[in-house]
């Protein structure tokens, strides 16, 4: 846990700064969200933890178009909506956390001939991408999505794990 909530500071706090730094946001701004993201980050909802949900939802101090176009034009992301993707399962993929998934707004969501397709709002933060091409130990192809999208793709996949574990309880 206390790896985690270090990868999301760290994660967010280098989010937030290229975020100023690409002139998307103010520093005002940013220290604005940082309030809501540290109090967030007390209260342990790692969950729920994003500097990015705060500047877009509460503040709505980003424009997320903005952001998506900057992040396909400058980063070489593609851009995808999850809601035309058939989601699987995790499980398969050791070491990725489904929290981490959610706190990173980080989704991988294919594996193709030993690269990963891997979709994130985070594709700014060196910290997340690095943690994300380290777990997934191989090739690592990045998509860009929207919050909402990929808010919607990771409640897909709370639903798959949830039924997986449903039904490893009707085998037992």
């Amino acid at each position: 846990m206390q790896q985690h909530r270090a990868l999301i500071l760290r994660g967010n706090r280098f989010l937030g700064s290229a975020l100023v730094d690409k002139g998307l946001i103010s520093q005002p701004d940013l220290e604005a969200a940082n309030d809501k993201f540290m109090s967030s980050i007390q209260e342990a909802d790692l969950k729920n933890s994003s500097i990015l949900t705060s500047l877009l939802y509460d503040l709505k101090v980003l424009d997320e178009d903005k952001l998506l176009a900057y992040t396909v034009e400058n980063k070489g992301c593609g851009l995808i909506d999850l809601n035309h993707i058939d989601l699987k399962s995790l499980t398969p993929l050791n070491g990725v956390d489904s929290e981490l998934c959610w706190a990173t707004s980080t989704l991988p969501f294919d594996k193709v001939e030993g690269t990963h397709l891997v979709v994130s709002c985070y594709t700014l933060s060196a910290p997340v991408v690095k943690y994300w091409e380290d777990v997934l130990d191989g090739n690592v192809i990045w998509y860009v999505s929207s919050v909402s999208s990929i808010s919607r793709g990771l409640e897909r996949l709370d639903e798959i794990h949830e039924a997986e574990a449903e039904a490893e309880e009707e085998e037992e």
